[in-house]
């Protein structure tokens, strides 16, 4: 029926018809408005993680589907930071909680979140890591949760390890974006692949790499590669000046080049070091929302070292 016709075909209808036309007409477009509300009921989810380089993990699975909220913001100390009244309120409205597994703030704040929102799911990303014990790693020792070293997502291996258990998890909450996910899990997976194998590459050329840092986060990086950390900080506070000349000393025996320190802590230690074995400072940020820039750039100092 073309359109004219169409016009003529309304015109014709009696009041009776013209109701019941109007009637259908309404019904079927509330209908239509409720199945577009309610078929990305998904979408309508949260996802509550510990760190911002969790966030970037879920994103390069999921996209931008799920709003995620986080926790500890770049830049601020995980084992005294306190949520805002935002977070915990994106909390309340969140299904899943992946937590990294032995931060402080997970272990302080546990009991408060299950009381905000007591049917939220918990992931625990070292599930299936084998975690290092503070105690066995004496040159790594630091306070971030008892004797567990918590930087698990330093480490690209790692990394492919919580991925492969993260989006089974996210496939189980998910399953609509069943094949969405999959994709973008093959895609991202390839590129901490040549992470991976780059590492490799830099151990056989190098077997014997020492780096140092203020504070030692790349714990499981330095293990995972056959590598060696040596940390300026011990037991999560500054270096006495005894511990300090031992330090310029080891760095002059291992001929360390350049000094890493996070943003968030005190450079000056790092430029007392730098001054007497003549070498640079860098600054790295490990809880960098985009992890693979700030992997590919920590793993390019070392191969340029």
């Amino acid at each position: 029926m073309n359109t004219f016709n169409s016009m003529l075909y309304i015109k014709a209808l009696s009041n009776t018809e013209m109701s019941y036309f109007k009637y259908a007409f309404l019904i079927s477009l509330s209908m239509l408005i409720v199945s577009c509300q309610n078929h990305p009921a998904e979408k309508l989810d949260e996802i509550t993680v510990s760190i911002e380089p969790q966030k970037f993990f879920i994103e390069q699975l999921l996209g931008d589907s799920i709003p995620i909220n986080v926790m500890i913001p770049s830049g601020a100390n995980h084992a005294t930071y306190a949520p805002s009244p935002e977070q915990l309120k994106n909390l309340a409205k969140s299904k899943l909680y992946v937590k990294v597994g032995h931060l402080n703030f997970e272990k302080v704040w546990h009991d408060k979140i299950v009381s905000i929102n007591n049917k939220i799911t918990w992931i625990n990303q070292s599930k299936y890591i084998k975690v290092i014990n503070n105690h066995h790693h004496e040159d790594q020792e630091h306070s971030c949760n008892g004797d567990i070293d918590p930087h698990i997502w330093t480490s690209p291996k790692q990394v492919l390890t919580m991925l492969d258990a993260l989006k089974e998890e996210l496939l189980n909450t998910y399953p609509n974006n069943k094949d969405f996910i999959n994709a973008n899990f093959h895609d991202f997976i390839h590129q901490i692949e040549a992470l991976d194998n780059r590492c490799i590459a830099l151990h056989d050329k190098n077997p014997d790499l020492h780096f140092m840092i203020f504070h030692p986060a790349y714990s499981y990086f330095a293990r995972d590669y056959g590598f060696t950390q040596l940390s300026i900080e011990f037991e999560g506070k500054k270096p006495t000046p005894a511990a300090l000349k031992k330090t310029i000393q080891l760095a002059k025996e291992k001929n360390i080049k350049t000094i890493f320190i996070q943003k968030e802590f005190d450079i000056s230690n790092a430029e007392v070091i730098a001054e007497e074995i003549g070498a640079k400072i860098i600054q790295v940020n490990p809880l960098s929302e985009n992890w693979l820039e700030e992997m590919n750039q920590f793993i390019a100092h070392l191969e340029n070292d």
